[in-house]
């Protein structure tokens, strides 16, 4: 096996060349570290050169300088939709529409198989799947054959939503630059750049080993005790019996893997020089979290006036396009909107501006982990916070109104 398709440090293991492939000779194999990369089987390759064609670092251009996207402030009025949302609910609330409307939905879920929760691209087609695409994951989802499905559906006549990060939707749309795409719908994601998907199995074989279960369910954004921006906070329900079953609160205090990712330490090679990393977005809508909202935009907030609460959790949403406006428009009358600027959303969300920047000791630390496993990963952070550990342990039991009581003195 080989790869030959482009530079190895820009790939961003989309998968289209693995799609375009005729003869599968292309499968996608994981490095020392465990992000996925193309490997090529040269005893079936007939060299067309159709991989190198769909590669979107191979073929990357800037787009030309324009009129920032509109923004807004945005959230679902969907009590159902906010609640399994990690923000505003405005993914689920697009989907729906479409779904709704005869159309169907690709996102990331959470899967089970061979005893891991695997981040993988899925396709559904009812309301009752869109639970498990819902919810932000930390992680680099598997691709697949999905860029293939998503062409059928589209030589088939359907409406199709896509949703994934900058540079999975530029794969798509390279894959299916000879295809009809007028009825193809495109969500990106403000990416904080992706850790790999062993590193994630690695870490659930801990937390299954530490709390003596299986992992049932892994919420990295819970907003259970509302949505903020202090830090990450997630869940992860462990099921140690058939009748028992423990809550693992999880932050950036208490697991390396959420400290390192939010630390930027362990993302993959390519995100650090992330061309889609800018205001120049691939998808039709961008959303993310609107973080510091009640800072840049009091006014919106139950307390001020507005329509919306804080801890329910408040999306940005960005129209690049004219399909992004008529995606918009078909779900309007489902979601609480208010102008907002692009100045202002980019404040706390600096991948709209540029790529994450890699730390200093980042090769130490995947040292760490190729040595030690995850578990070594997990001494060194212990190691580094010493006695502050106990004390964040400490502040996350306290109740929410005795925080407040405390930060105002």
């Amino acid at each position: 096996m080989s790869n030959n398709i482009g530079d190895y440090n820009k790939c961003c293991g989309c998968g289209a060349c693995f799609n375009i492939c005729p003869k599968n000779a292309i499968i996608m194999e994981e490095d020392e570290n465990g992000f996925l990369y193309p490997s090529i089987n040269k005893q079936l390759c007939i060299n067309c050169g159709l991989c190198k064609s769909v590669c979107n670092f191979n073929n990357y251009k800037k787009k030309e300088t324009g009129e920032y996207p509109k923004v807004n402030v945005a959230c679902s009025k969907e009590e159902d939709i906010l609640k399994k949302s990690s923000s505003g609910g405005i993914f689920a609330t697009i989907a729906k529409a479409i779904i709704n409307d005869g159309g169907v939905v690709y996102g990331c879920a959470l899967r089970k198989e061979d005893d891991y929760l695997k981040p993988v691209h899925i396709r559904i087609d009812n309301n009752d799947d869109l639970i498990k695409i819902q919810g932000s994951k930390y992680v680099q989802s598997y691709i697949g054959n999905m860029y293939a499905k998503v062409k059928e559906d589209l030589n088939a006549g359907k409406k199709v939503l896509f949703s994934g990060t900058p540079c999975q939707i530029a794969g798509l749309k390279s894959y299916l630059k000879n295809t009809n795409m007028d009825n193809l719908f495109l969500i990106d994601i403000i990416c904080h750049g992706t850790p790999s998907m062993k590193m994630f199995q690695d870490y659930q074989d801990f937390l299954k080993k530490k709390y003596k279960g299986e992992i049932k369910e892994f919420i990295f954004r819970n907003k259970e005790n509302g949505w903020n921006s202090k830090g990450i906070k997630g869940k992860v329900t462990i099921e140690q019996s058939r009748k028992k079953e423990k809550d693992v609160m999880i932050n950036q205090h208490n697991s390396a893997y959420i400290n390192l990712f939010i630390e930027t330490a362990i993302q993959r090679e390519e995100c650090y020089s992330c061309p889609y990393a800018s205001d120049k977005r691939e998808g039709d809508i961008t959303i993310g979290d609107y973080w510091g909202i009640d800072k840049i935009h009091p006014e919106v907030l139950k307390e001020n006036g507005g329509k919306m609460e804080l801890s329910k959790g408040i999306s940005c949403l960005l129209i690049n396009t004219e399909k992004g406006k008529r995606m918009v428009e078909l779900c309007k009358k489902n979601m609480i909107m208010y102008e907002s600027d692009f100045e202002k959303v980019s404040r706390k969300n600096g991948q709209l501006l540029h790529p994450c920047k890699s730390r200093l000791d980042r090769e130490e630390i995947l040292k760490i982990y190729r040595n030690e496993n995850y578990e070594g990963l997990e001494k060194w952070l212990n190691k580094k916070l010493g006695v502050k550990k106990a004390i964040y342990y400490l502040w996350d039991k306290l109740p929410s109104n005795l925080k407040k009581k405390v930060k105002r003195h």
